[in-house]
């Protein structure tokens, strides 16, 4: 499905402009396919979450990016093998520096702090903390440096709850049981997103990006106090599209009017030897499923229908009211805001034109999937 038919299938009239995806996972190989896969689906440029750091991958993930005329970019991401080193916050600012050098423009911290890293000051089972002072430097760097930091603390909070039927992600822990965090052990989802807003308060200079609606995509009036209280964070909307639309679409359009310069549009679009489209299920998405999956994220941003499906059946068996942004607003979410703050350019131009008209259709597209 063509972006323009897409389009007129929702009865929406005229085709949209370029859309930027800041949340995409994939590595060189792939680059070309997902270039062409996007495309087609309207998506004139991607942001790679996966870039890896100096001497392990990095390198290599920004080269391969250079090779598609700026319609790449690549994030660097932490050492957190290297968290035994007494210095570790200093060393991962200088290591910053180098992925700078190297062509990275952005960092990406996983979920991995908070509920994975080890915190080897603190005894064995202990995990390091989302605000750990140690990692102020890194934070630092990342402000002077210019590279916005994309952040995934926390995760959806029903992965907290105990992993029965009971559990309204239930589908989805069963295929991926290692997404439970009920256990004690783990931090509670209020002290890990409590813990990241010091981090965002510590450090205003830095620009934060709170990917899967800024990590609490459940409490809409949160997002929106932490985007009134914080002027150096953002939020993207990735994987988090069925969640978002079970809101009040009144309410959450209004929002949306209100941080339209700080919202972002992204996906959680993976491709690697397989393909993900905000999560994975127990069937392996084919490229038709990639049309459907962007085709339901416009009619959620495009359109005002109510109880239409979501992009990820995975994530919940329910249904989503769609918000119907005015054009001005979509434009800067869908990509304004991402080329001012990543590509330091002031909206699409000839380079994301031209790739949509080079697009491949569906029959061209060469792929195993």
């Amino acid at each position: 499905m063509t972006p323009l038919l897409a389009t007129l299938l929702l009865g929406l009239g005229a085709p949209r402009p370029a859309v930027v995806d800041v949340h995409v996972h994939t590595e060189p190989a792939r680059y070309a396919l997902a270039l062409d896969v996007l495309a087609s689906n309207g998506v004139s440029r991607f942001v790679n979450l996966s870039g890896g750091a100096p001497g392990h991958g990095l390198e290599e993930t920004v080269q391969a990016a250079a090779n598609h005329d700026g319609r790449i970019v690549v994030c660097a991401n932490p050492e957190w093998r290297k968290v035994r080193l007494g210095d570790f916050g200093d060393d991962q600012a200088r290591m910053l520096a180098v992925a700078k050098d190297a062509g990275a423009r952005c960092v990406k911290i996983s979920k991995a702090l908070g509920l994975g890293v080890p915190d080897p000051d603190a005894g064995p089972d202990a995990l390091l903390r989302v605000d750990d002072p140690r990692l102020d430097p890194l934070f630092a760097a990342a402000g002077r440096l210019g590279m916005p930091v994309f952040w995934h603390v926390a995760d959806p909070k029903a992965f907290f709850e105990p992993a029965t039927p009971s559990n309204e992600r239930w589908a989805e822990l069963q295929v991926h049981p290692d997404w439970s965090f009920a256990d004690p052990r783990y931090p509670r989802f209020d002290d890990l997103l409590a813990a990241w807003e010091r981090v965002l308060s510590r450090h205003p200079a830095t620009t934060f990006i709170g990917v899967h609606f800024g990590n609490c995509a459940e409490d809409v009036d949160r997002v929106d106090r932490m985007l009134r209280e914080h002027p150096n964070l953002y939020v993207d909307v990735a994987a988090r599209l069925p969640e978002i639309g079970r809101h009040d679409p009144e309410k959450v359009r209004a929002m949306f009017i209100r941080h339209q310069d700080r919202i972002l549009f992204g996906t959680d679009f993976g491709l690697h030897d397989g393909l993900m489209l905000g999560s994975v299920g127990n069937e392996q998405p084919r490229l038709p499923d990639v049309d459907l999956f962007y085709a339901n994220h416009w009619r959620w941003f495009e359109a005002r229908d109510r109880r239409i499906p979501h992009p990820t059946p995975i994530q919940g068996d329910w249904r989503i009211d769609a918000i119907g942004l005015p054009p001005e607003v979509l434009a800067k979410i869908y990509a304004g805001n991402a080329l001012k703050l990543l590509w330091n350019e002031n909206g699409p131009g000839a380079l994301d034109r031209a790739a949509l008209e080079q697009a491949p259709g569906p029959a061209e597209l060469h792929s195993p999937y």
